[in-house]
């Protein structure tokens, strides 16, 4: 009996492509949105015709679909990324159109609906290209072929080249395929590397300023001092908003819950108490385990981007971006911190 086949395999670029198509959405969303606002929202066409700049995303995510269809390789799908996250970015912005009877594009609750969207993209990309999960001998074959691309055009580093070694060495050892990958490759002249470029030099000076830091006896004091410091401002600012809109509130626990923003603000508070949870747990942790204690505070800024965010962006819109560019930053930074650990 013949062995079924997957359809479809899967890509070891695959995070490094969806991020991208991610980061080039949201931010092509942001300048669509502050563009219209410092232009006063003009209206491309005039008279009985406007040209909606939807129309520009879907001509973008088709070049992004050409762009895919009729070339080869990993630029290609880099560049499919881009143009494909633009695209989608200007696309979704005028989701208020298509979700009220009177086209309104200024729609109050749309923000909201555009972040959960996002948030539904981001973990589902991140299920999609999970790091930990295993690919089946065949998968490793194919993405080592395809990356052996670099030494067709002449520019294989030996990072590259080792790369596509670890993707033969999880292969099949007894299948012909992984060994004639294996003569190719060992047949492959690596051009020298590159001298290190700017960023890894900062780079390299991060990571011993990361060091340094945590010699000093203070050091887990001060990162205690900074997570707590930063769930009790959520919890402040969220007591202030309550205080300010008492009236709705006790409407609220009286039973009245036909008003939107009052149940937003129960849902911003809900979420800003979890993650406080979730921040004094790794304070109590950090002394022990620094990786634990980091996971801790990752989870509650997890939370806090796809839920408290999803609700502040809900209730006043753009108003909520400084807090949300504050908590990626801290992802990034618990992220790298996370990282420095499992090295350690």
């Amino acid at each position: 009996m013949r062995k079924s086949r997957k359809i479809f395999l899967r890509n070891v670029r695959a995070r490094d492509q969806l991020e991208v198509f991610l980061i080039s959405a949201i931010t092509s969303l942001l300048l669509v949105r502050f563009y219209l606002h410092v232009s006063g929202y003009p209206q491309l066409g005039g008279g009985d015709f406007h040209v909606a700049h939807m129309l520009y995303g879907g001509f973008l995510m088709l070049g992004a679909i050409v762009t895919v269809l009729a070339f080869i390789g990993a630029r290609a799908q880099r560049m499919a990324a881009i143009l494909g996250g633009i695209g989608f970015g200007v696309f979704i912005d005028e989701l208020g159109k298509f979700i009220t009877s009177d086209n309104n594009y200024f729609y109050h609750p749309t923000i909201g609906l555009i972040y959960a969207v996002f948030i539904a993209l981001y973990l589902g990309f991140n299920f999609l290209s999970r790091p930990t999960q295993r690919l089946t001998s065949r998968e490793y074959q194919v993405n080592a072929l395809s990356q052996l691309e670099e030494a067709i055009i002449h520019d294989m580093d030996p990072y590259e080249k080792k790369r596509v070694a670890q993707l033969l060495h999880r292969a099949n050892p007894n299948s012909p395929f992984t060994r004639i990958l294996e003569d190719v490759l060992s047949q492959v002249e690596a051009v020298p590397a590159e001298p290190p470029r700017r960023i890894k030099l900062i780079m390299r000076k991060v990571d011993k300023t990361y060091k340094k830091f945590w010699k000093a006896r203070s050091s887990s004091r001060l990162v205690q001092v900074f997570f707590i410091a930063q769930a009790s401002l959520f919890m402040v600012a969220v007591v202030a908003t309550i205080f300010n809109n008492f009236d709705q509130v006790r409407d609220l626990m009286l039973g009245d819950v036909r008003l939107y923003s009052s149940q937003l603000l129960m849902g911003q508070l809900a979420s800003s108490i979890i993650a406080a949870g979730f921040v004094t747990v790794g304070a109590i942790l950090l002394p022990r385990s620094r990786s634990l204690a980091f996971e801790q505070f990752r989870r509650a800024t997890l939370i806090n981007l796809f839920l408290t965010e999803f609700f502040i962006f809900a209730r006043i819109q753009f108003g909520a971006m400084p807090g949300f560019l504050f908590n990626l930053l801290l992802l990034g930074l618990i992220n790298y911190a996370l990282y420095q650990e499992k090295v350690r």
